[in-house]
C-alpha cells in the first residue's frame, strides 16, 4: 500500500487518482488536507472541492467499518468553504456537492454529511430562566387552591401523578400536578417559570394555549397539607410538593388517543401533528428545546444501570424500545405542547442541537405511525400461534406520505422562518417502509439478563416481571440471578441489542435535521 503524499499544492485530485480505492490512503489524504486547511484556507478551490465531492459519492468505501469517519472528514472540508465565507465563489459548489450526497447516497455517507451540516453554527438566543426556590413553598390545602381557581369542584379524575378537577362555573380544567416520590420539586418550579416566560413571549405564529399557573400564598410551587383523592400516596413526594394551574378543557386531548370515540379524524390529526412540528421548530429556533416530545428508549430494561439511562440516541441507529408505548401520551396535542419542565434553554448550536432537532422529527414520525395503529389498539403483539400481528391494512400510504412531508415542512417553517425548497428525501418511499416495519409486530422480545437481575432487589425483580405481563404467582416462583429471562414486551423497532429495523427513518431524520439547520445558517448568512 502506498500512503498519500503530503502534497505541496491543491493537487488532491491527482493524489486521489493515484490512490484509487485504497481506503486508508484516501483517508490519510483527506485528513492531511483537513489539517493543512487550518493554516492554509486558500487550498479550498475547485482542485480540492471536486475530488472531495467525489470521495463522498464513491460507494467503494461503504463496507469499511470506519467509512463514516472518512466521509465526515471530507464533508467537514467542504463545509468549511461556506462556513468561512458563504458568499465566496466556491461556496455554491461545496453546498451543491453536500446536498447531492443527502439526496443520492445512503447509509454512512448520508449520515456523515448530515452530521456536518447539522453542526453548522446558528444563532440561538436561549432565554435566562430563573425558577423560584421550592424550599420556600408554603403549605396550602386543596380548598385554598379551589378558592383561588374561582370555583367549587364538580368532578375529579386522575392522569398519572396529576389530579384533574372540573370546576363549577368554569370552562377551564384545574390541574394539580404533584412531585413523585424521590423527585426534586425543582422540576415543578422550572415548569412554572417556563409557563411565565412563554406567556410573556407573545404569539408564536400558531395556536398554543398555555396553562396559567396559580400562586397560592404568592408561590407557584406549594406543599399540600393533605394528599389529593384518587392518587397513590406511596408514589408521591411525602412533602406534598405540587403545582396547580388552569388549563384549556382539551389540554389532555391526545392526537393518537386509542380510546373509543377519542381518536381524532384524519384532518384534525394532521393539523395537530403539523402544528406540533411548527411549534417545536419555532421554539428550538429561539433557543428553547423540548427534550421529550415523547420518551424514547434504546433499552428500558437496562435503564437503571446504564450511564445514558437507556435513553435513545437516534444517530447511533440502535433498536428502538417499545415504540407504541413511547407514543401513548405524547407531550403535544390539541392545545399545543405540554410538560414544560422538559424545556431547556440553549445558546450554542452544534451537534447537540442537530441531535435535538432529529429527536423532534423522529418523535413526530413515530406518533404519525401510532395514529394508524390506534384505530385497532387490540391488534398488537403475537397471535396465539406465535406469528406477528399484521396491521398494515390500518395504514393509508398516501396520507402517511403527506404527514411525513408536512412534518418536515412545518418544522422547517418554524425553525428557519421560511418554507423549504423541497424535501431532502423521498417521503413516499419512507412511508412505504414505515408501514412495513410499524405495521407488523416482528420484534416483540427483550431479555432480562442476569447482571440486570443482580442489581435488583427481590421485590423489584418481581415487580419488573409483573409489569411485563408475568403473572404474580409465576414471578414469585422464578429464580433470580440464575439465567437470562426472555420477555415478550414489544413491539420494538429492531431485535434486542440489534440495530433499528427502520434505518430509512433515521436517514430521513438526519437529512431533514441537517437541511433545516443548514437553511437557517444560510438565512443568517444572507444567502438563499
Amino acid at each position: 500500500m502506498t500512503l498519500a503524499p503530503v502534497f505541496p499544492d491543491a493537487s488532491l485530485a491527482r493524489t486521489l487518482s493515484e490512490i484509487g480505492p485504497d481506503f486508508v490512503a484516501t483517508w490519510m489524504a483527506v485528513k492531511n488536507l483537513s489539517y493543512r486547511l487550518k493554516d492554509e484556507p486558500g487550498l479550498l478551490g475547485p482542485a480540492t472541492l471536486t475530488p472531495l465531492a467525489a470521495v463522498l459519492m464513491d460507494d467503494s468505501h461503504d463496507a469499511q467499518p470506519h467509512a463514516r469517519i472518512l466521509f465526515r472528514e471530507a464533508a467537514a472540508c467542504l463545509a468549511r468553504v461556506f462556513e468561512a465565507d458563504p458568499g465566496s465563489p466556491h461556496a455554491g459548489l461545496s453546498c451543491r456537492a453536500l446536498r447531492r450526497v443527502l439526496l443520492e447516497r445512503r447509509g454512512k455517507a448520508r449520515l456523515a454529511v448530515a452530521e456536518v451540516l447539522g453542526g453548522l453554527p446558528v444563532t440561538l438566543p436561549g432565554p435566562d430562566i430563573r425558577p423560584e426556590d421550592p424550599a420556600l413553598a408554603p403549605e396550602v390545602s386543596l380548598s385554598d387552591i379551589f378558592r383561588l381557581a374561582g370555583g367549587e369542584p364538580r368532578s375529579f379524575t386522575t392522569a398519572g401523578r396529576s389530579l384533574l378537577v372540573r370546576l363549577r362555573g368554569r370552562a377551564e380544567l384545574l390541574v394539580v400536578k404533584l412531585a413523585r416520590s424521590g423527585e426534586d420539586p425543582a422540576g415543578l418550579a422550572l415548569e412554572a417559570a417556563w409557563l411565565s416566560h412563554l406567556a410573556a413571549a407573545g404569539d408564536l405564529g400558531a395556536r398554543f394555549d398555555l396553562p396559567v399557573p396559580l400562586r397560592p400564598a404568592g408561590r407557584a410551587v406549594v406543599r399540600l397539607s393533605a394528599p389529593p383523592p384518587g392518587l397513590r400516596r406511596k408514589s408521591l413526594s411525602p412533602e406534598g410538593y405540587a403545582l396547580a394551574y388552569l388549563a384549556p378543557a382539551d389540554y389532555f386531548a391526545y392526537p393518537n388517543d386509542d380510546r373509543p370515540g377519542r381518536r381524532p379524524e384524519p384532518e384534525a390529526f394532521a393539523e395537530m401533528l403539523s402544528r406540533a412540528a411548527f411549534l417545536l421548530g419555532r421554539l428550538a429556533g429561539r433557543g428553547i428545546v423540548h427534550t421529550a416530545p415523547i420518551p424514547l428508549f434504546h433499552n428500558r430494561t437496562q435503564a437503571h444501570r446504564r450511564d445514558d439511562h437507556g435513553l435513545y440516541e437516534w444517530h447511533r441507529l440502535g433498536r428502538l424500545d417499545r415504540w407504541l408505548d413511547s407514543c401513548r401520551h405524547p407531550n403535544f396535542g390539541a392545545t399545543g405542547l405540554r410538560d414544560f419542565e422538559h424545556l431547556e434553554s440553549r445558546r450554542r448550536s452544534g451537534r447537540a442541537l442537530y441531535q435535538a432537532v432529529g429527536a423532534h422529527l423522529l418523535s413526530l414520525l413515530l406518533v404519525a405511525g401510532s395514529w394508524f395503529r390506534a384505530a385497532a389498539p387490540g391488534r398488537v403483539g403475537l397471535a396465539p400461534d406465535g406469528t406477528p400481528i399484521d396491521a398494515r391494512d390500518l395504514f393509508d400510504a398516501p396520507f402517511l406520505t403527506a404527514l411525513v412531508e408536512n412534518v418536515f415542512r412545518a418544522y422547517h417553517r418554524g425553525f428557519v422562518g421560511a418554507d423549504p425548497a423541497g424535501l431532502p428525501l423521498d417521503a413516499q418511499a419512507l412511508a412505504g417502509r414505515m408501514i412495513e416495519e410499524m405495521g407488523v409486530d416482528r420484534h416483540m422480545r427483550e431479555v432480562l439478563r442476569v447482571h440486570d437481575q443482580t442489581a435488583m432487589s427481590r421485590e423489584a425483580f418481581e415487580a419488573f416481571l409483573t409489569e411485563r405481563g408475568i403473572r404474580p404467582e409465576a414471578a414469585r416462583a422464578m429464580q433470580k440471578d440464575a439465567a437470562d429471562i426472555p420477555l415478550t414486551t414489544g413491539p420494538h423497532l429492531g431485535g434486542f441489542n440489534q440495530q433499528i429495523s427502520l434505518p430509512e427513518m433515521i436517514e430521513f431524520v438526519a437529512a431533514s435535521a441537517a437541511s433545516i439547520i443548514a437553511a437557517r445558517f444560510a438565512v443568517e448568512a444572507g444567502n438563499s
